[in-house]
C-alpha cells in the first residue's frame, strides 16, 4: 500500500505546483489578464530534467544511453533555473505589488526544486561511475555550462531547444565571450555571480536533504 504513494519530495513539488497555479488562477480571474500565463508553460519545461535524471539513475553502467540522458538533461537543466530569471519580466501593474512579487518566487521556489532534486540524482550516479573530484568538477562544469545558457537567453533570447535552428548565431556569440571577455565583463559577472549562487543553494539543499532523510528515518 505505502509502496505506491508517491515519494515525499514528489508530494512536496506537487503541493508547490498547485500553490502556484492557485495564485496564478486568481491572478488571471481578478485582473482579466493572461500577462503571466507563460509561467505554466516555463514550470511545465522545468519538470523535464527531474524525469530524465529518474531514468538516468537506473542505468547501471555509463554507456550510450546514460550519456545520451546526460545530455538531455543538461540541455533541460537551465530552464529550472530560469524561471527566477523570470523576474525581470515583473512590471508595475494595478495589481497589487506585493501579491506578484509572491507569485514570481511561488513560481521560481517550485521550478527549482526539482531542478536541484534532479541535480542530486545526476551527482549520485556519476559518484558511482568516477572519482568525487571529478565528480565535482562535473557539477560545477553543469552550474558554469547552465548559467551561461541562462545569460544567452536573457540577452540573446536563446533557447536551449533552438540550437540547432541558431547554431552560427550561439557559436559566434559565444565565440566573442570566450575571446573578448573584458568586451563582455557585464555578461562575465551576471554568469560568475549565478554559478556562485546556483551552487550555494545546491549545497543548502543537499544539506537539507540529509536532515529531511534523518527526520524521516
Amino acid at each position: 500500500m505505502s509502496s505506491a504513494k508517491l515519494p515525499y519530495f514528489e508530494r512536496v513539488m506537487m503541493f508547490a505546483s498547485f500553490f502556484s497555479f492557485g495564485l496564478l488562477f486568481y491572478r488571471c480571474l481578478f485582473s482579466l489578464s493572461l500577462n503571466y500565463t507563460f509561467f505554466l508553460w516555463n514550470l511545465l519545461i522545468a519538470f523535464v530534467p527531474y524525469v530524465i535524471s529518474k531514468q538516468l539513475l537506473k542505468c547501471k553502467t555509463l554507456n550510450a544511453r546514460a550519456f545520451s540522458l546526460l545530455i538531455l538533461w543538461l540541455l533541460f537543466f537551465p530552464s529550472c533555473i530560469y524561471l527566477f530569471t523570470d523576474m525581470l519580466q515583473m512590471r508595475k501593474t494595478n495589481f497589487p505589488l506585493v501579491y506578484d512579487v509572491c507569485m514570481f518566487l511561488s513560481f521560481a521556489v517550485t521550478g527549482i526544486l526539482p531542478g536541484l532534486m534532479s541535480l542530486r540524482k545526476v551527482e549520485i550516479f556519476l559518484s558511482n561511475h568516477l572519482p568525487a573530484f571529478l565528480v565535482r568538477l562535473s557539477i560545477l562544469l553543469f552550474i558554469f555550462l547552465s548559467s551561461y545558457n541562462i545569460v544567452l537567453a536573457r540577452f540573446l533570447h536563446f533557447r536551449s531547444w533552438n540550437i540547432a535552428a541558431d547554431f552560427r548565431k550561439m557559436f559566434h556569440a559565444a565565440e566573442e565571450d570566450f575571446l573578448a571577455p573584458q568586451s563582455n565583463l557585464h555578461a562575465w559577472l551576471t554568469i560568475l555571480t549565478l554559478v556562485f549562487l546556483i551552487d550555494l543553494i545546491y549545497a543548502g539543499f543537499k544539506h537539507l536533504n540529509r536532515f529531511e532523510r534523518i527526520r524521516l528515518m
